[in-house]
């Protein structure tokens, strides 16, 4: 029999320096539909008012667990998160997104319709800064399929996805040395374990701004995919790869040239994302934006002029 003083889920968010964001999602997650969890919160040294909001929210949600200390870095948040949670089940949550009101429920459903699942995404809606749609992130919903789309770097979006808490310590957590795409190495050696899914429903809002992760260093993205890949064949090949051996990855750092290049092709695809939606007034701000950030490079201006003078912008 279950020990019911222990929550059947945790949900696990790491913060660093997103309070714009913040408070929305700790609401997506205390108003959840289904209700025996814990909200366990590591604050990786934000200097923003992160912490203020989350003193805030610990004190009128007796469900948060909040952890504050000083900034040690995301993988190492991640893999605290997993030794502090209780439940059966671990459900990931960044702190800039918003969850759906069945999320939780929802994956819970899924496990227990096949015991040999043992870790659940979803459909994502991805959005802008302000919370508006810039498109439909779908994602195939057998394991056989979600693990030829993960040869690609997809198959999954991580903060959508809910694990077996002993699946997730079997396939031994997130590795250095990876700045991003750790979140792949570790759902392709739980993958290892037993059974992926997803569920075709939207239960996760994915935001996309310029101080994500996935904007500062993205413009390395294809060589850290890449070098996870090859662990995972080498895996597959040898029955281990070289961190779990006990060797050293060591990858370049994400140089700041990198940054400024990537913001424009960001903002770019926003605006896509705008017209898709038939915004068009957000699409141009998006455009100008773009400009804005790189005046002297042409290909900004073609880009920008081709969805200027598109078909869907000028006519709606």
């Amino acid at each position: 029999m279950r020990d019911q003083t222990v929550p059947r889920v945790s949900v696990l968010m790491p913060v660093f320096n997103t309070a714009p964001y913040l408070r929305e999602a700790l609401i997506s997650i205390r108003s959840q539909s289904f209700e025996d969890f814990e909200l366990v919160v590591v604050n990786d040294g934000s200097t923003d008012r992160s912490s203020e909001i989350l003193k805030v929210f610990a004190s009128q949600e007796p469900r948060v667990r909040l952890i504050e200390r000083g900034n040690v870095g995301l993988i190492a948040t991640r893999n605290e998160l997993l030794e502090e949670a209780r439940g059966e089940f671990v459900a990931w949550m960044d702190s800039d997104d918003i969850a759906h009101s069945d999320r939780l429920r929802t994956l819970l459903s899924k496990f227990e319709s096949d015991h040999r699942i043992v870790c659940v995404g979803s459909n994502v809606q991805v959005i802008d800064p302000c919370g508006k749609p810039l498109g439909v992130e779908a994602y195939a919903p057998d394991h056989e399929a979600i693990r030829s789309d993960q040869l690609s770097g997809s198959g999954m979006r991580f903060p959508s996805t809910m694990q077996r808490r002993s699946a997730a310590k079997l396939a031994g957590g997130f590795r250095e040395p990876f700045r991003i795409g750790e979140d792949l190495d570790y759902l392709l050696r739980v993958g290892e374990v037993g059974l992926l899914a997803n569920v075709e429903s939207i239960l996760y809002y994915y935001r996309q701004h310029l101080s994500s992760t996935c904007t500062l260093h993205g413009a390395n993205w294809i060589m850290h995919r890449d070098l996870v890949l090859s662990l995972a064949h080498e895996r597959n090949k040898e029955g281990a790869d070289i961190l779990q051996r006990g060797g050293v990855l060591t990858l370049p750092s994400t140089e700041p040239t990198d940054v400024r290049k990537f913001v424009p092709l960001v903002l770019l695809s926003w605006a896509r994302g705008a017209l898709e939606y038939g915004d068009r007034p957000r699409a141009l701000r998006y455009l100008a934006r773009a400009v804005g950030a790189a005046p002297f490079k042409k290909w900004v201006w073609r880009s920008a002029l081709r969805l200027m003078f598109s078909r869907r912008l000028l006519l709606g």
